[in-house]
C-alpha cells in the first residue's frame, strides 16, 4: 500500500500522488519511443537498473533489476535475456575510474561488450532528487515489474538525528539507496529532447499513423 506516509520520504507523498493519478498501470513496450537504462553500480553491495522508454519529456518506467555480488557479465545478460542491449545505457561518472586489479575502468569494460554507455554528469545529490521530483510528475510506471523499485523510491529518505530530533538534509544509506541513486541518475542524465508529446499515455502511441488525425487520435 502508498497509503501509508513515511515520515522523512523524499518522493513518498508524489509517488501516492502519481498512484492516485493511474501513472502505476500495465505498460507495453512501443518501437516509435527512446530507450535508456541508468544504473547505481556496486561492488561491494547492490548493483541497481532502471529500464524506462521516453517521448516528448514523458517517461515511461518499464522495468526495474537489482542484484549483490555479481560480475558486470551478468547484468549484460540481464540485458541481453530483456532485449534491452541497444538501449542508451546512462552510469554515474564513477564508471571511468580504473580499478587497481584489472588496470581497466568499467565503462570500458562495457563498451568494449558493446554498450552504448552515456556518463551522467557529475552534480549534488539534493541537484539529483530536485531532477527526480521533477521528472516524477511526467513518469508512468510498469505495474508488476517496478514493483519494488517503487517501494525503495517510497523509502528512500533524510537521516533522523536522534540528538537533535531533527531530519538531515542528507539520505540515509541503507536498502533503498541503490535503487534511489540509479533513478537519480536517470533524471541526469536521460535525453527527453524529443519534439513529439502526449498528455495521455493511457492509448499507444504508434509509430506509422496518419499525421492529420494525430491530435483527435492521443491528445
Amino acid at each position: 500500500s502508498f497509503d501509508s506516509p513515511i515520515v522523512g520520504s523524499y518522493y513518498g507523498e508524489m509517488i501516492k500522488d502519481i498512484t492516485l493519478k493511474n501513472h502505476i498501470r500495465e505498460l507495453t513496450t512501443e518501437s516509435a519511443t527512446q530507450k535508456f537504462t541508468a544504473w547505481d553500480l556496486g561492488i561491494s553491495d547492490s548493483t541497481a537498473i532502471w529500464v524506462c522508454e521516453a517521448i516528448g519529456g514523458e517517461i515511461r518506467v518499464m522495468d526495474y533489476y537489482e542484484n549483490h555480488g555479481q560480475p558486470l557479465d551478468h547484468y549484460i545478460a540481464y540485458l541481453d535475456e530483456n532485449g534491452y542491449r541497444d538501449y542508451v545505457h546512462i552510469l554515474p561518472h564513477d564508471v571511468q575510474v580504473r580499478e587497481l586489479q584489472t588496470g581497466k575502468s568499467r565503462y570500458e569494460f562495457l563498451t568494449e561488450a558493446g554498450l552504448n554507455i552515456e556518463v551522467c554528469p557529475k552534480h549534488g545529490v539534493e541537484d539529483g532528487i530536485i531532477a527526480v521530483r521533477k521528472m516524477l510528475a511526467n513518469t508512468w510506471f510498469n505495474k508488476d515489474t517496478t514493483k519494488f523499485g517503487l517501494e525503495c523510491l517510497r523509502n528512500y529518505r533524510r537521516v533522523f538525528n536522534e540528538k537533535l530530533n531533527v531530519y538531515q538534509e542528507k539520505p540515509l544509506h541503507d536498502w533503498s539507496s541503490h535503487c534511489a541513486d540509479a533513478f537519480r541518475y536517470l533524471a541526469m542524465g536521460i535525453d527527453t529532447s524529443g519534439t513529439m508529446t502526449r498528455s495521455n499515455w493511457s492509448k499507444p502511441y504508434e509509430s506509422t499513423f496518419d499525421g492529420s488525425n494525430y491530435k483527435d487520435q492521443y491528445l
